[in-house]
């Protein structure tokens, strides 16, 4: 495996993004930098930190653009150890048919098998291409031979192809976030053949999961292509590219227990008046199946009422896209659910589900998962679900219950896997996670953080750049 200082010594990074690593925003009449959450900007700035490295993405914070030089350029995190945010500013009809439009109104739903939730107007392609270029554009004003371009997820489909039509010899990679669907998913979109060509234009393309890797090159077959599995290779013309399976990691030091953290998870549940307390943290999405769940812990209290009085539950839910009708209605109807059941079951102290609708940075999300007996996160599909990994970094036993279709499932086996569908299921998987002996919960959690260090946040980035290097030496012979 190649050392960081290896690799900064003999190449310049240029990632391009959709979100930003750092944001500048003006609280109380001062400019504050603030770093943005999520496993990507930590597991990339070791290899930025770098004056000679350069990161390209939407600015949106508030003061973003007060703060850069006249080529909207920003050194982050700090003078000593910075490298170059270049901050591209979308317009708002840019915003809406690019990143409201067909990043999230069409290949968000696509991609997690909702096709019937796709809108596919050609205004929201049209937009989407032509950000693409600008990002493609604005890669190409600061590359130089030798660089490696580092593309990262869905919004940025199309960079890789743009830039390899102006510098046949660039290296360049994408990694893909979120799952890729089965061909007759995909299949539906009028503009899968560039969707496809676009990410061909990389050397190296990562996905989460062996299963996302088949889909996708089942996708290139399907357009024509060429795809070899024993050798996970996609070709479609003259282009080729290296594809593989590299779940993402997260920083499990970040989510060492603290003295602080503990006496606050007490606290939670001694407020919780109860014996087992049942954790559930998502983004308000579609995707996550929140409302099902609510309908299996009611079936949970069915089947089971001797636990009425013994266990909680907590929903955390983040806000997002507050502004789109569709996740207004979604909260509405998870709300009255929740609603409904808590009428229907609590009792003098006890109350079935807490719920909050509230953003936590993850440092005071810990104390939640310390003091949660078990994790219950069933997406309807997920590319990962990273929360499912930290609830596992932060305990030496309990339970896990996951989706078996979410990305994480393929590593964490040792956590009871349901199908998130079937609320029968997911109460009985509650049921025996309540009633594990502590000796099996400790036994499967170790298992667990093993892995969880060993594929840590740092391990992926080594991964994705080592399999980077072996595959632009494959295009070179």
């Amino acid at each position: 495996m190649i050392s960081l200082t290896e690799r900064e010594s003999t190449s310049r990074f240029i990632v391009a993004s959709n979100s930003e690593p750092y944001q500048h925003v003006r609280s109380d009449g001062e400019i504050n930098q603030e770093k943005r959450a999520g496993g990507l900007t930590t597991g990339l700035d070791p290899i930025m930190k770098d004056s000679e490295n350069l990161w390209i993405a939407w600015g949106r914070g508030s003061a973003d653009f007060e703060v850069t030089d006249d080529e909207n350029k920003v050194t982050v995190p700090n003078e000593e150890i910075g490298y170059t945010l270049k901050r591209l500013e979308l317009s708002r009809k840019e915003i809406n048919g690019f990143y409201y439009g067909f990043s999230n109104s069409t290949l968000w739903p696509i991609c997690h098998s909702f096709p019937h939730k796709a809108n596919l107007e050609k205004d929201y392609w049209e937009i989407y291409k032509n950000v693409n270029r600008r990002f493609a554009n604005s890669v190409l004003e600061e590359y130089k031979p030798g660089d490696k371009v580092w593309v990262q997820d869905y919004q940025l489909a199309l960079v890789p192809r743009m830039i390899r039509e102006e510098e046949p010899d660039a290296e360049i990679a994408l990694f893909w976030h979120i799952p890729w669907p089965p061909w007759e998913t995909f299949g539906i979109i009028p503009w899968k053949q560039e969707i496809v060509e676009g990410i061909l234009g990389s050397d190296f393309i990562g996905f989460h999961t062996s299963w996302l890797v088949h889909n996708f090159l089942d996708t290139v077959y399907k357009l024509g292509g060429a795809a070899n599995r024993g050798e996970n290779i996609a070709r479609m013309g003259s282009e080729k590219a290296v594809v593989k399976a590299i779940p993402l990691g997260i920083d499990t030091d970040f989510f060492s227990r603290t003295e602080e953290q503990e006496k606050k998870a007490k606290q939670l549940k001694e407020d919780f008046c109860c014996s087992k307390l049942v954790l559930g943290v998502d983004r308000l999405d579609y995707t996550k199946g929140i409302d099902r769940r609510l309908e299996a812990i009611r079936t949970f209290f069915d089947e089971y009422p001797q636990y009425r009085g013994e266990v909680s539950f907590i929903e955390r839910i983040s806000p997002s896209r507050s502004k789109v009708q569709e996740y207004k209605d979604m909260r509405e109807k998870i709300e009255q659910l929740i609603s409904q059941i808590n009428g229907e079951l609590r009792g003098e102290t006890w109350v079935p589900i807490r719920y909050f609708y509230q953003h936590l940075p993850q440092k005071e999300l810990i104390p939640y998962y310390i003091a949660a007996d078990i994790g219950l996160l069933t997406p309807l599909i997920d590319g990962m679900n990273l929360v499912a990994k930290e609830y596992v970094a932060t305990r030496e036993k309990g339970m896990l219950i996951l989706s078996e279709f979410a990305g994480a499932a393929e590593t964490l086996t040792e956590s009871i896997q349901v199908n998130p569908y079937n609320p029968e299921a997911v109460a009985d998987a509650l049921h025996q996670a309540i009633n594990t002996p502590e000796e099996v919960q400790k036994e499967k959690f170790s298992k667990m953080r093993v892995k969880l260090n060993q594929m840590d946040i740092h391990w992926w980035r080594d991964r994705f750049l080592d399999e980077w290097e072996l595959s632009t030496h494959g295009r070179a012979s």
